[in-house]
């Protein structure tokens, strides 16, 4: 994104957590076409991002392990809405707790406060981070619930 002026449409949600939005081309000044996916991909949060002048040819691709910076992030939860994950009651708190700890590198004590907390909500985020962690859970023999916090 570097060199490239944001244009302010609004990012556009398309299909399986994909924002569509438009910059202006740092070579031609032109509007061109940025594309940013977020989700799991094998387990692990990942994201990409892919920019196009159909002017000037110009294009570029980037990807990155783990959760969005704090802008793409705040675009994502613009578009989708914030979306939580609860747990009613652990069928293992040591896999549970092992979990939330790897997944947001939470030390001990956070980790098995979040899971002992009254609402059950262990986290809140985008969809695509609520999926990742939903589906590291159910690997650890928990069943999580995921619905909206919030939507757009």
């Amino acid at each position: 994104m570097t060199g490239n002026t944001r244009v302010p449409t609004g990012a556009q949600p398309v299909a399986n957590g994909t924002l569509v939005d438009e910059r202006r081309c740092r070579a031609c000044s032109q509007i061109a076409s940025v594309t940013l996916g977020y989700g799991d991909v094998y387990g692990t949060l990942r994201s990409w991002e892919s920019f196009y002048c159909r002017h000037c040819g110009m294009r570029w691709e980037s990807d990155d392990i783990g959760f969005l910076q704090a802008e793409p992030r705040a675009r994502m939860l613009a578009a989708y809405g914030e979306w939580m994950v609860r747990i009613g009651r652990a069928q293992s708190a040591f896999n549970a707790v092992k979990v939330l700890r790897t997944a947001l590198d939470l030390d001990l004590i956070a980790a098995y406060a979040l899971l002992k907390h009254e609402s059950g909500i262990v986290f809140t985020g985008t969809i695509q981070e609520c999926e990742w962690l939903k589906r590291l859970l159910e690997k650890a023999g928990e069943s999580p619930a995921m619905s909206a916090s919030t939507m757009t």
